[in-house]
């Protein structure tokens, strides 16, 4: 694996600091979209997150590792820059469009690093690093209405690795995906949000996951060169629970749906039907008075 360039130390904190604000991201992408409807948000906030989740290694592995993360987080909700927040998906991003009807953004989010040495396919092979993805997104408003939402999302990001000590570029993908969000469900005022979409990714990405280069062949894992195309396809349901103005918790399920993916040959793809399941919860601690605009 080649490193394309080297991170300057300032910029390793400032890609730590991204590590910790879409780390909470982690907590409010749980559900996509777990914000009360019609409630009015303050401008900022800050507080505390934790996630913990059974996840697939990568797509289509064959393995899940248990992860959990506790972080501070920090919510900024201005008319363009947008920081956090279970509205943003955890990640910060641009805002440039926002009417009734559709919306246009540039956000930036991250995944979870994977140990090889962990993970019985990639044993003696490289980690797979810290991951992150920028890009713009639009966003049709099918339904906004106080008590539901049916979006459909264009998004496309550009995908890169770090380490933290050097950076490389892996790609890019295009997620469409639809989502709804519904409130107040059963007498516990749940809110109950799912999303379904494929994803599409380029060789250098299906590289990074599913290539097999010479020196990693062994008797059970042959030469593979991955191919760019379908990746597969997710499917989240998240169910969340807001206890007061400051706290909430989330539980949710997500699938993996890989059948009929491009480089479902690679020694490196295990299994078609990925299962990872989480639970999340958010307290805010400290809040503007002034609401979001």
């Amino acid at each position: 694996m080649n490193r394309e360039s080297e991170i300057p130390t300032f910029c390793r904190y400032v890609f730590l600091l991204v590590f910790i604000v879409s780390g909470v991201g982690q907590v409010f992408a749980a559900s996509e979209e777990t914000e009360p409807l019609n409630d009015v948000k303050p401008l900022w906030e800050v507080g505390a997150g934790g996630f913990a989740g059974w996840i697939p290694d990568y797509p289509a592995a064959g393995q899940n590792t248990v992860r959990a993360l506790a972080v501070p987080y920090v919510v900024y909700r201005g008319d363009i820059l947008r920081v956090g927040g279970e509205e943003n998906r955890g990640a910060v991003s641009g805002r440039f469009l926002n009417t009734e009807k559709y919306e246009f953004d540039f956000s930036l989010s991250a995944a979870f690093p994977v140990d090889s040495g962990n993970n019985n396919a990639r044993r003696d092979m490289p980690d797979l690093d810290f991951l992150f993805g920028i890009g713009p997104q639009l966003i049709f408003k099918l339904i906004n209405e106080p008590d539901r939402r049916l979006n459909f999302n264009l998004q496309a990001r550009a995908v890169y690795s770090t380490d933290f000590s050097s950076i490389d570029t892996r790609g890019y993908v295009f997620n469409p995906k639809l989502s709804y969000t519904r409130e107040h469900v059963t007498d516990l005022n749940l809110k109950v949000s799912t999303r379904v979409g494929p994803i599409f990714a380029t060789e250098k990405l299906m590289d990074y996951f599913y290539t097999v280069d010479p020196e990693f062949v062994t008797p059970s894992r042959p030469a593979y060169d991955a191919d760019a195309g379908y990746l597969g396809t997710n499917l989240t349901l998240g169910v969340s629970k807001r206890f007061n103005s400051r706290f909430r918790l989330i539980l949710g399920t997500r699938l993996g749906i890989h059948n009929g993916a491009t480089n479902d040959d690679s020694p490196l793809f295990k299994d078609k039907l990925n299962v990872g399941v989480f639970t999340a919860f958010a307290w805010s601690f400290a809040q503007s008075e002034e609401p979001a605009r």
